[in-house]
């Protein structure tokens, strides 16, 4: 066994090294259904536009966002992927994330509520994201199966009709042998292009945004970033990480996974 992975380890490549990681990243991102294999439609949006009127709750209506491509459906190798969205000022006072199986049975549901100000509004607009913790007791996902998830921002607890909600699908993929050991030996930036060769937007996404957190002056690290986004037509939220934002990750909005990037 030994003699076998020492023979494997040799027939692994070089690790990719980059020097413009803007340059690793496609200009595409669209998920192809499988020939012959039929799809159901996303069961949300990408974008929810706030309403006008009394039940409005993003001050001059803003929207909602989930971070995915335009097709809505992304790819990740993670059996415990994280979620993320663009989260604009808002007067809601909570927000709920559900996952539902490809027969649309849910299969994970959670509740946070939205810390505010004292002008009843969560602070400047964000990208916010999720990961299913440990202590949800879920099952990872499910390889070559798709998984749908939405995010609702809750406008009126007593009316959910007016809750903002955006999602997308996301399929688990199992990475080759080879993908497997280069990404295990990769630096961070390293990663991002193998992520992005193999389009698995999740990955991709989750690894810039803390390259981003890391190194918020690095100006490699923010091209590849306002690459990414307008590769999926997102380039308005480009500014969300710029470094007089002070990216971070540690604002959490409760002990079970859920952050914001401000």
């Amino acid at each position: 066994m030994l003699g076998l992975a020492t023979k494997l380890v040799a027939q692994v490549p070089t690790p990719v090294r980059t020097t413009s990681l803007g340059a690793e990243l496609p200009t595409q991102w669209e998920f192809k259904t499988p020939e012959g294999s039929t799809q159901k439609p996303i069961p949300a949006n990408r974008e929810a536009g706030g309403t006008r009127g009394p039940e409005n709750c993003t001050p001059n209506n803003q929207s909602l966002i989930a971070l995915v491509p335009e097709s809505l459906i992304g790819k990740t190798l993670q059996e415990y992927p994280k979620f993320f969205w663009y989260m604009p000022s808002t007067t809601a006072s909570a927000v709920e994330f559900v996952l539902n199986n490809v027969n649309d049975e849910e299969i994970y549901r959670v509740h946070y509520s939205l810390d505010q100000s004292a002008t009843g509004e969560t602070q400047m607009p964000r990208i916010m994201s999720l990961a299913i913790p440990p202590s949800a007791n879920l099952a990872p996902l499910k390889a070559n199966q798709l998984y749908y998830w939405r995010l609702a921002l809750i406008c009126d607890p007593l009316d959910r009709s007016a809750d903002m909600v955006v999602g997308g699908g996301i399929k688990r993929v199992e990475p080759s042998l080879t993908l497997k050991m280069r990404t295990q030996q990769a630096t961070p930036q390293e990663r991002v292009a193998l992520y992005a060769q193999e389009l698995l937007w999740y990955d991709t996404l989750d690894t810039l945004v803390e390259l981003h957190q890391d190194f918020p002056n690095d100006r490699n690290v923010q091209t590849a970033w306002n690459k990414l986004l307008h590769s999926v037509g997102l380039q308005s939220l480009s500014e969300q990480l710029n470094p007089d934002r002070s990216a971070t990750l540690r604002e959490s909005l409760s002990n079970s996974g859920a952050s914001s990037v401000e």
